[in-house]
């Protein structure tokens, strides 16, 4: 086969096709189907929870997933801010705060929704000093020590069980080591 017949068939997979009596512009690469009748149901996410050897637990892409395509959403058990940027997002809902006009102890609130669902974990964070626990989590590394405290005065005011605390630990825990935590 000459390379001309080849390059024309490559080049003509691209050309637009023309349909001069339709009022919708169509593209080759999408396609769109309306029908009024059946009620519209969302797609699955893009994404799966699975186990792997090396790594644990973590989260794949099912298909391609394209910029600004919507992955997931939930409302999360618990979330907190870094401490880079505790100043200049919500304290609750982690949204980028435009004013700070519902302000905590230190920290900020988008709105006084969020102000008023912190209270459940917020007055417990207030009444104890973790400077200390914060600077040993920041020169020993750790990543998430802020959702540990979270989570812990949560569970301390009520809002979460103790068996919320379980997430923590790795998988691969015998019951006895468990036990053992617990008894802590």
């Amino acid at each position: 086969m000459s390379r001309l017949v080849r390059y024309s068939r490559y080049l003509s997979r691209f050309k637009t096709p023309i349909f001069p009596r339709c009022q919708h512009s169509t593209l080759p690469f999408s396609t769109t189907t309306v029908d009024y009748n059946k009620p519209s149901r969302p797609d699955p996410p893009p994404i799966r929870v699975a186990l792997t050897e090396s790594a644990g637990r973590g989260v794949f892409a099912t298909r391609k997933i394209g910029a600004g395509d919507l992955i997931h959403t939930a409302k999360p058990i618990l979330a907190h801010p870094s401490l880079s940027a505790i100043n200049t997002i919500c304290y609750f809902c982690l949204k980028k705060l435009i004013s700070t006009e519902f302000h905590g102890k230190g920290v900020a609130f988008c709105s006084q929704e969020c102000k008023e669902n912190a209270k459940v974990f917020y007055e417990v964070e207030t009444k104890a000093d973790w400077l200390a626990f914060d600077d040993y989590c920041r020169n020993k590394g750790l990543k998430y020590p802020l959702l540990v405290k979270r989570l812990a005065c949560m569970v301390i005011s009520g809002a979460a069980s103790a068996e919320s605390l379980d997430i923590l630990q790795p998988s691969n825990l015998s019951h006895e080591m468990v036990l053992e935590v617990r008894a802590l």
